[in-house]
């Protein structure tokens, strides 16, 4: 007979050229790759992987110690990696990975790396995610480390999610298939058995009931061998991590029914639980087909923004004739010009030359393409449609909207929110109190009547569901980060959920958030030696860089560059100061810009009108009697008109406006669309100290808002709402973000979490109460095993059905993405 590699399980080539000693044995190997993978295991101390594995390990990958070079590179890194402090944090996708024992060896294999602080393996996505000091390490030895153990690391993108999608589906399918059929084998001898079998006058079993038991016995060691492995992989592995997991009573309830029945089968004689074993089997991953499923909805929902961006981009040359040449897209820096074909993505973000149609779905979920005029704003991850677009780069590709977006959600998808928590440690404690009621109903039992010792032990272990309470959240949470993304919401913090949905306070803010974020400007006005050309000069040198509202609408309308701004100084919600042509001006609200000095009566009139029609306005004056007043339109924002009634509806008791604009205007505002109370001439800290006290009284906080101003606010509020064009101090202070422009997705979002809220109480529920009856009536020998394998399989089914039913719209949830009607 050929031998078979130790390592891989090809066979061996005559002469068997290639052996090595491995687990105190002379081993052989296929070739020297599988040799020196073997000996690189054994030298890390981990030779425990050749004991632990379910299946034989991949033949070694040669090693691409060049291409791997490539990921050392920092605006490579910057599209997949992130500081945290003074380490880098990656999530790697591991190519080979074929069971539990594969992720445990690359774990290990990566932490006792010099340089790598952490390293946490993911079976259900083949991933670890690994910290390390770009000082003492590179990434490139670390993904050469894991290429010396025979796997392939590479950074996750769309590409290796979906074939891991597609690698757990079949998995699943292929583990749930043979277990029905197995188990229903099974469950048809136990049926035959419970109606005609039993002992004959002499108390012997007949001949055909115990050759239905051998066949059983068989049947149930490949329903555990094959579908259920993964139950005492699990088991193990929270064994040898002193950790009490959900698979850990499943495991040794199963391994109990089986070793009882399989004596029993030996005797001749006693009861067997085989049916237990098939149908506990089968159910249960039925439930975990349905978690898995629902797990990779929300990497969907990720992969959505992790579009692979092209990697090079058509720059257009200086000078004239702009002649074009291709660059790598991470070479691109602010102010390159750059040309985008039909039906190429945009590479980075930037602003349009001229007009373009362009697909913007990966950022705000709108199927329909959007016309763009000349001078605004457009996002990395944008298709273009219709014919090139020609566009000024704004920013890099690591600073990109897209780049940020994505880094937010992935702080959603890992963070871990109140009810997580508080299943995990229930599940935790519920194991052990399950462990030591097993191990008292076994004393118990063996005390009063042995022969129903293993049938009550084997009941405790697996009745209780430790399965429910673990499956009760995630299920849950990852069908509403799925929910969300469809509605054009993302989720930047996970506990931001259960506030969202108590929230009874909404708060908004007007300027971009009630109204469109790009005011247009209407008229200026000048006064004393200052003419409209020179006033919008000197008001854009002042604006440069700022990103009110009111800034952009002024930086639009330019006729020529803004010169040099010198001592820029900007005080939040009020306005700019800084030294343009040797004088200082100021520009801002009438109050602030208008300083010590009396408004001039030519602009004073204009300023009283303009406030009477509710338009937004900004005074610029210097202290030489120079001024100019810009009057601005406003757009109401889509849905802002409905938002009020919409909240209203799902239990928001009080609607307020907080604005640094004049307080007429706001008012007129709140009145028109249904706020409680409107008030405006609000600075930062005024809106601070009301939300504060709002807070201090008891509400819940719901605060949106767009501006740098607003950061400080929404950080303080009890959940917050801002816009994926904010700035990104407002987005980090954030727990969600609107992808799109329209406001009524905000009370859907409302509706979904307050569903969510209400489906996760509702399986907590149901899990302890479960527990609480179940135990004591499977201690006491009331519940056979097999009434505890259906039992157990039932409720960890209930929970997750109870949790896919969040997949399905219900009224308010849905958004026709065309018009930002509520569906």
């Amino acid at each position: 007979m050929t031998p078979s590699c130790f390592h891989c399980g090809l066979s061996v080539p005559d002469g068997g050229r290639w052996r090595g000693t491995l687990l105190g044995e002379i081993r052989d190997f296929c070739c020297a790759g599988c040799r020196a993978v073997a000996q690189a295991i054994a030298d890390s101390g981990l030779e425990d992987y050749y004991r632990l594995r379910t299946e034989l390990a991949p033949a070694p990958a040669p090693e691409a110690a060049d291409q791997n070079r490539i990921y050392d590179r920092p605006e490579i890194q910057a599209a997949f990696a992130r500081d945290v402090g003074a380490l880098r944090e990656a999530s790697l996708f591991l190519e080979g990975v074929r069971c539990p024992a594969c992720l445990w060896l690359n774990e290990e294999r990566l932490r006792a790396l010099p340089g790598v602080a952490e390293a946490a393996a993911s079976y259900a996505g083949q991933a670890v995610r690994v910290r390390w000091d770009p000082a003492r390490i590179a990434l490139s030895e670390i993904l050469a480390a894991v290429e010396r153990i025979g796997y392939r690391a590479r950074p996750i993108d769309p590409r290796h999610r979906g074939g891991m999608d597609a690698e757990a589906r079949r998995r699943d399918a292929s583990r749930l298939v043979f277990a029905g059929v197995i188990g229903m084998m099974v469950m048809n001898l136990a049926l035959a058995s419970y109606l005609v079998g039993g002992p004959g006058a002499d108390g012997r079993l007949p001949l055909w009931e115990i050759f239905g038991r051998w066949c059983a016995l068989v049947a149930a060691a490949m329903l555990l061998a094959y579908p259920g492995q993964d139950f005492f992989a699990g088991a193990w592995r929270d064994l040898r991590l002193f950790r009490a997991g959900m698979d850990v009573p499943v495991a040794l309830g199963l391994a109990a029914a089986w070793a009882g029945s399989a004596w029993a089968t030996l005797r001749g004689s006693g009861a067997v639980y085989y049916d237990a074993i098939g149908m506990l089997v089968f159910f249960v991953l039925l439930a975990r087909a349905f978690e898995t499923r629902a797990r990779l909805r929300a990497a969907a929902a990720l992969d959505r923004y992790a579009v692979i961006r092209p990697a090079t981009a058509r720059r257009l040359e200086a000078g004239e004739g702009a002649s074009e040449s291709e660059v790598a897209a991470a070479d691109l820096v602010p102010g390159d010009r750059i040309r985008v074909g039909p039906g190429e993505v945009l590479p980075a973000d930037g602003v349009l030359l001229e007009e373009a149609v362009l697909d913007e779905a990966v950022l705000t979920g709108e199927p329909w393409p959007r016309r763009r005029s000349a001078g605004e704003p457009v996002a990395a991850g944008s298709g273009v449609c219709d014919r090139p677009a020609l566009i000024r780069v704004t920013a890099t590709e690591a600073a990109s909207t897209l780049g940020e977006i994505r880094r937010l959600l992935e702080r959603g998808l890992a963070g871990r929110p109140r009810f997580v928590e508080l299943a995990d440690r229930l599940a935790a404690r519920l194991v052990i109190v399950v462990l030591l009621c097993a191990a008292a109903t076994a004393a118990w039992h063996l005390v009063r009547d042995p022969s129903t010792a293993l049938s009550a032990t084997v009941a405790v272990l697996i009745v209780t569901c430790p399965c429910a309470l673990a499956l009760a959240t995630p299920v849950a949470l990852a069908i509403t980060a799925g929910r969300f993304a469809t509605i054009g919401v993302l989720s930047a913090r996970a506990g931001g959920l259960e506030r969202l949905a108590s929230a009874d306070t909404a708060v908004f803010d007007k300027t971009g958030t009630l109204t469109m974020a790009a005011p247009a400007l209407e008229a200026v006005e000048t006064h004393g030696a200052l003419d409209r050309k020179s006033a919008l000069r000197v008001a854009c040198a002042l604006e440069a860089g700022s990103a009110h509202p009111a800034a952009r609408a002024l930086l639009a309308s330019a006729v020529e560059p803004p010169g040099p701004a010198l001592d820029r100084e900007e005080i939040p919600g009020q306005g700019i100061a800084a030294t343009v042509d040797g004088a200082r001006w100021w520009i801002g609200s009438p109050e602030f810009a208008a300083g010590p000095a009396a408004m001039p009566a030519s602009l004073g009139d204009g300023l009283a009108r303009a406030r009477g029609q509710g338009r937004l306005t900004a005074l610029l004056t210097d202290r030489a009697g120079r001024a100019a007043l810009f009057t601005l339109t406003e757009e109401l924002r889509p849905g802002a008109q409905e938002i009020v009634a919409a909240l209203r509806r799902d239990g928001v008791t009080r609607a307020v406006i907080l604005s640094g604009d004049a307080p007429a205007p706001v008012g007129r505002l709140g009145e028109l669309l249904g706020f409680d109370e409107a008030r405006g001439a609000m600075r930062v800290e005024d809106k601070l100290a009301w939300i504060r006290a709002r807070s201090r009284s008891g509400a819940g906080v719901l605060f949106v808002g767009d501006g740098l101003n607003d950061a400080p606010t929404l950080a303080a509020a009890g959940t917050s709402v801002s816009f994926a064009e904010a700035p990104q101090l407002s987005k980090l202070a954030s727990d969600f973000l609107i992808l799109g422009r329209d406001l009524a997705c905000l009370a859907a979002a409302r509706r979904i979490a307050r569903r969510s809220r209400r489906v996760l109480a509702q399986n907590l529920s149901w899990a302890l109460a479960y527990n609480l009856l179940a135990i004591p009536l499977a201690a006491a020998g009331f519940v056979p095993p097999w009434a505890a394998a259906l039992g157990m399989s039932v409720s960890s089914l209930g929970v997750v059905a109870n949790a896919l039913r969040l997949a399905r719209p219900a009224a308010g949830e849905r958004i026709n993405a065309s018009n930002g009607s509520r569906a």
